[in-house]
């Protein structure tokens, strides 16, 4: 496992840097992509990481041709994508369905669902060659759960859980295993910040999510294509 190739989206988030973190850890190779270089940079320092083993990509992954570059840069470096660690995504919402601009029921769709449905395409045809690939897409409890005044996010997260579970079902027979998490509520600084008065201490923490995807990693595929929640006390 640990000459694998991991690509991490969203790899300068609060969660993106805990499973960094804990991939790195585990010793594998790392491929590393957000929106900014500068971040990216800055998490290879943070963190120490062995410049042999790493790999950063500053992209925009709801750009067919950026993912498409992103897949060629990992490809030149090393073969290509082995597991999948999709964490992109961003909450959005505020007003009830009657009142959604379509410019942000597009952009909400395009960040959350439209940058899975890219990235995720672009590692198959490599997981398939060798017989053997992992996937994990990060959703949300709004997939099962929907909450009022976000309807764009709810849905674009439950359309994670079926794309994902929909690979699970084209791919099973060769070899990669996809399934997403579903986490409420996330420990980050900058959810702390947006929500200085919430009990943090019922949240998930990034911590325990990157452990979850780690073992997913590493199971057989009895569990493939799973929407799996992991809600701490929310």
């Amino acid at each position: 496992m640990r000459e694998k190739v991991v690509l991490i989206t969203g790899a300068t988030g609060g969660l993106g840097r805990a499973v960094v973190q804990t991939m790195a850890r585990e010793g594998y190779r790392l491929a590393l992509t957000a929106p900014e270089k500068e971040s990216l940079h800055e998490i290879v320092q943070t963190y120490s990481l062995s410049e042999e083993r790493v790999l950063i990509r500053a992209a925009d992954l709801t750009r067919a041709d950026q993912v498409d570059g992103l897949i060629e840069a990992i490809e030149a470096c090393w073969e290509g994508v082995d597991i999948l660690l999709n964490t992109v995504g961003a909450w959005s919402g505020g007003a009830r369905l009657g009142d959604v601009e379509e410019e942000h029921w597009q952009r909400t769709l395009q960040i959350n669902l439209h940058s899975a449905f890219l990235v995720n395409r672009a590692v198959i045809p490599h997981m398939v060659d060798q017989g053997w690939g992992r996937i994990v897409n990060v959703a949300s409890k709004a997939a099962e759960d929907p909450r009022p005044r976000q309807a764009a996010y709810n849905v674009a997260k439950a359309g994670v859980v079926a794309l994902t579970a929909s690979m699970a079902a084209d791919y099973r027979r060769q070899g990669i295993v996809a399934n997403a998490i579903l986490p409420s509520i996330i420990d980050t600084p900058h959810t702390r910040a947006n929500m200085p008065d919430a009990d943090h201490s019922r949240w998930v923490s990034p911590e325990e999510i990157a452990q979850l995807m780690l073992f997913l990693c590493r199971q057989d595929g009895s569990i493939n294509g799973a929407g799996i929640p992991i809600y701490g006390q929310v």
